[in-house]
């Protein structure tokens, strides 16, 4: 049953594994963007961890540091920090996502005060100076986290591990395409493969998804949908818009198949000009990167054709000024190309906007179904 192993695992925040990695008297470092390189960090036995707001709606005490004018998924993970659920962290890297997330660490480092928290600089254009300012920044990481954890990072371990984060990438996309046309699983078990894949090391992650995949469900639906904008990591909002009927058989958001669809696999370059290549080029998917939008829209379309979708549903939560403008491009550019399209501004982990997303979403089907 390791399909409802990966559920009780994006349902925790430190989860058994993580506890025993840690037990073992490895690091875990927080992080919030996929432009973090997951096989420098493990080839140096410290777990990258992806802060995620667990669904937890209560910002009350973040909404001191951060005013309500913030993302609200960025205040529930501020939340989380502030109460202690994030206490089994060893530090944290942080990266220019959005000015939201920018604010978050810098409340991090006001009110926990963590003994370790790098910038690691990401820029926001691909070309040849950025890749080669990557690389260098890669480095300092490196460097960091020697300095920090006592550890040695060397670049045959990396390489190592670059060729399981390839493997593991192949078999995400396997995955979804179980998906595609004729469905084998639910949107909500996606969202959970990548929760889990953002909070386990990836000996253990690899063989769980391989055994979740054999477990093939009977799905029900009345229309196929592909969500795309910005991070989302609600499983139970998933949920409850599929049991609408409108069943999510591909993402293209960041906890979803952007963040490994189009990853480019190891090919014996020098390690961290291929690390910097590989993310960076990736990070094209976010509303971050400048000169883009072409990039992040034929992304969308391709995999709406590939997975054969009546509709496309952009979502992002309030205050989002990257997705929240883009989005609206986005949703004009894709009806003239013909594809159904839904706009979705909602609050992170809100109960209140459960009954105006099901209203919308509902109509959302209608449409489709004629």
């Amino acid at each position: 049953m390791s399909l409802s192993k990966i559920h009780e695992i994006a349902a925790t925040l430190e989860n058994e594994y993580v506890r025993k990695w840690k037990s073992e008297g490895n690091a875990v470092v927080g992080h919030a963007c996929i432009a973090m390189p997951k096989e420098m960090a493990e080839a140096g036995k410290i777990l990258p961890f992806r802060l995620r707001g667990a669904g937890n709606a209560d910002t009350s005490t973040a909404d001191s540091y951060l005013s309500r004018y913030n993302c609200s998924l960025c205040r529930s993970c501020l939340e989380l920090v502030l109460n202690g659920s994030y206490d089994f962290l060893d530090g944290f890297v942080r990266v220019r996502g959005c000015d939201h997330w920018m604010g978050t660490f810098d409340e991090i480092a006001h009110a926990r005060k963590p003994e370790f928290m790098h910038y690691l600089k990401v820029p926001h254009l691909v070309n040849e100076d950025t890749l080669e300012f990557f690389a260098g920044e890669i480095k300092r990481l490196k460097e960091a986290f020697e300095d920090r954890f006592g550890v040695e990072i060397s670049e045959d371990e990396i390489v190592r591990y670059a060729k399981v984060q390839d493997k593991i990438n192949e078999k995400m996309r396997e995955f979804y395409r179980l998906r595609f046309r004729k469905p084998n699983f639910y949107g909500s078990d996606a969202i959970a493969v990548m929760v889990a894949r953002e909070s386990l090391p990836s000996d253990i992650f690899f063989p769980l998804l391989d055994s979740a995949m054999a477990e093939k469900r009977k799905v029900d639906y009345r229309a196929k949908v592909l969500l795309a904008g910005s991070p989302l990591d609600e499983i139970e909002l998933v949920r409850k818009i599929e049991e609408m009927g409108a069943l999510i058989v591909a993402e293209t958001t960041c906890f979803g198949g952007g963040a490994f669809w189009n990853m480019v696999e190891y090919d014996g370059s020098d390690v961290y000009e291929f690390l910097a290549r590989k993310y960076l080029e990736n990070l094209k998917i976010c509303a971050r990167m400048f000169g883009e939008y072409a990039y992040r829209k034929n992304f969308i379309k391709s995999m709406a054709e590939e997975a054969e979708v009546d509709g496309v549903i952009l979502q992002h939560n309030k205050f989002c000024d990257l997705f929240g403008i883009e989005n609206a491009k986005l949703r004009m550019d894709l009806e003239k190309e013909g594809i159904p399209t839904l706009v979705l501004e909602k609050e992170y982990a809100s109960t209140a906007d459960i009954g105006r997303i099901k209203t919308r979403v509902q109509a959302f089907i209608e449409r489709m179904e004629r």
